[in-house]
């Protein structure tokens, strides 16, 4: 299990340094490979066999989403490869793992929930210690563009060319892209912010700050949506994802191709994105459903006449 232990430290500072990894990737690495390694028994060796039955028991979770599984077979699937190719070959050739169907679609706010959250809580706005303009930017910029909320901490001001709207996103498994901000009034919240946080702490500062001045982090924005949510009186639970599943679905019904949205938000495989034309094909009915265009040539027939012979 020692052994086990070094390989697997070793992998984490390979994916790191070497694969560059980001290290919200690399933390869920350690975080599944440790997973797994707890469930091997200390001094039994490490087949095909056992390995299989420790992700079936992982899959067997009931508190694991059927994309946490896969991610974590995936975890163990990439480590065995650079561990053992061979072993990675007998445990994963020709066997595969059955899994749950996921039970949800992506979850994006409503137009009306997005536009109140908008137009934000009417309190402390004016306030120049308050938070809720910078936090107001954030939920503009993911809503427009669909970043991660990692992605959207990571930016500094030298990622953003603000005459152009574009903006160069570090993404995942250094994979970079440039997203575009076509809102006029949003580019130019942009460049006006930009030319403040310059004068705080110069191009390579964060572009969103804390209010202490620190880089915003992911939780902090977390918490600033939840009472943003709270203090409107939004019913659903808002959190950064559901802003980026938001553009998809805007973008979607706005008429974009699915490869253009793909490219957008940065996913590998174009599958991923497809997920979301369910979400929109909901909407369509949703509307169809409401428009009813039948509704004023059709109607409940007479019943026909039963006719008696004597």
């Amino acid at each position: 299990m020692e052994f086990l232990g070094e390989k697997i430290a070793q992998y984490l500072v390979r994916c790191a340094s070497v694969r560059r990894l980001s290290p919200c990737t690399v933390a869920a690495y350690k975080n599944d490979l440790g997973q797994f390694a707890a469930e091997l028994d200390r001094d039994a060796a490490i087949t095909p066999e056992i390995i299989r039955g420790r992700l079936t028991l992982i899959a067997q979770n009931a508190r694991l989403a059927p994309r946490t599984v896969r991610r974590k077979v995936a975890s163990v699937r990439a480590f065995l490869r650079e561990m053992d190719e061979s072993l990675a070959l007998a445990t994963f050739g020709t066997w595969k793992l059955s899994l749950r169907t996921p039970s949800s679609l992506p979850k994006a706010l409503s137009q009306q929930d997005l536009q109140t959250l908008l137009s934000g809580p009417k309190n402390n706005v004016a306030d120049p210690k308050s938070c809720w303009p910078t936090t107001h930017l954030c939920i503009s910029l993911m809503a427009a563009t669909g970043l991660r909320v990692s992605e959207l901490c990571s930016l500094t001001i030298e990622h953003v060319r603000p005459n152009s709207g574009e903006v160069l996103v570090p993404g995942k498994g250094s994979r970079e892209r440039v997203v575009m901000i076509t809102n006029r009034i949003v580019r130019d919240a942009i460049a006006k912010h930009i030319i403040v946080r310059k004068f705080d702490g110069g191009p390579g500062a964060p572009l969103f700050s804390n209010v202490r001045g620190g880089s915003l982090t992911p939780q902090c924005l977390r918490l600033r949506l939840h009472r943003a949510a709270r203090d409107l009186r939004i019913t659903v639970k808002v959190t950064p994802h559901m802003l980026r599943h938001t553009a998809a679905t805007l973008l979607l019904e706005g008429g974009v191709d699915t490869r253009f949205v793909q490219r957008l938000l940065g996913h590998a495989s174009i599958a991923t994105t497809q997920i979301y034309t369910h979400v929109t094909d909901v909407a369509l009915r949703r509307a169809l459903e409401v428009a009813d265009v039948m509704r004023q040539f059709v109607t409940n027939p007479e019943p026909p006449r039963v006719i008696h012979r004597s």
